[in-house]
């Protein structure tokens, strides 16, 4: 192999190797970016809107804000002293959010609040025991098998079709082994974790 030949192979595969890295960064981009663009326009002020519904959209949220905080703490304390005969039943939904809130907040303190336990073989030792609150482990992500072949193959494919232009028969199946490499190699860089 002369060295002008040498130099064309390992750029062909160097491109192959930076184009499987780029077709798999290509194939997992995230499906949500248009609804993430269209939140944002939602989200964003008009330009036609008046300081006057500016300024009454800043008093229903204060309004808002100040009966969630009265909600908050009158579900707290029902939550905490277990009162579940108070119900918020307001037409207020600043109120009524707080409330939810806080009788939340207030049932997960008292149930945290150690417990105590009189033993019956010694009446009077007193043993304390905590409640303990674990949670499951998540799922782990699993790819599919489609998107773990398109990984692999695409840039196999298109290494191919490199290395066949380039030096026949023989190139194609080196471009092709390359192609797959790189491939192979993002796959697993990319799920070492799993």
């Amino acid at each position: 192999m002369t060295r002008k030949n040498t130099i064309v192979a390992i750029a062909i595969a160097s491109t192959l190797l930076v184009g499987g890295f780029a077709f798999g960064r290509l194939a997992d981009t995230p499906k949500t970016n248009a609804a993430e663009e269209n939140k944002a326009a939602l989200t964003q002020p008009s330009p036609s809107a008046s300081p006057l519904s500016d300024q009454a959209a800043k008093e229903d949220k204060q309004f808002y804000l100040s009966d969630f905080k009265t909600g908050y703490n009158d579900g707290y304390n029902a939550g905490l002293n277990s009162d579940s005969t108070a119900l918020a039943t307001t037409q207020r939904p600043g109120y009524n959010d707080g409330y939810k809130d806080g009788y939340t907040d207030g049932y997960k303190a008292r149930m945290n609040q150690p417990q105590t336990v009189v033993t019956s073989a010694r009446p009077n030792r007193v043993v304390q025991r905590e409640v303990v609150y674990r949670s499951a482990p998540a799922a782990r992500k699993r790819n599919s098998t489609l998107k773990t072949v398109l990984t692999i193959a695409a840039p196999a494919a298109v290494g191919a079709g490199v290395g066949g232009a380039v030096g026949g028969g023989k190139g194609a199946g080196v471009g092709a082994l390359i192609g797959g490499g790189g491939g192979a190699l993002y796959h697993l860089i990319k799920n070492r974790d799993q």
